[in-house]
């Protein structure tokens, strides 16, 4: 898992959007490779939900993707997108692990030379 990478694609407000979309899974696919109740959506599904162009939706999910985030099967003529469930768990429970430095305001910014 690299959590900069789930970072950075998480950072861009469609592509975070479309992610939420995959992540909630609760509307019908209208993709006939899609059974109904699976939490999995063809680019279609987003085009209907989302004001951009097919093309774009396809390169937010590519990035998703490469972050690992997202899995993507080819079926038939589709690619079927969900959310990588182990992944996503165990970048959770990184997210959950990371804590503010405690006495962050008794030390200098990290990284800084401290002039002579």
């Amino acid at each position: 898992m690299d959590p900069v990478a789930i970072f950075k694609a998480l950072g861009q407000p469609q592509r975070y959007a479309l992610f939420l979309d995959l992540l909630k899974g609760e509307e019908a696919s209208c993709c006939a490779e899609v059974s109904p109740g699976e939490a999995a959506c063809c680019v279609i599904d987003f085009t209907q939900r989302h004001h951009l162009a097919q093309s774009t939706i396809s390169h937010h999910l590519q990035v998703l993707v490469d972050a690992e985030l997202v899995t993507v099967e080819r079926r038939g003529t589709y690619r079927v997108y969900a959310v990588n469930q182990p992944l996503w768990e165990s970048f959770q429970r990184y997210v959950a692990g990371l804590s503010p430095c405690a006495d962050a305001e008794h030390r200098g910014a990290v990284g800084r030379v401290s002039p002579a």
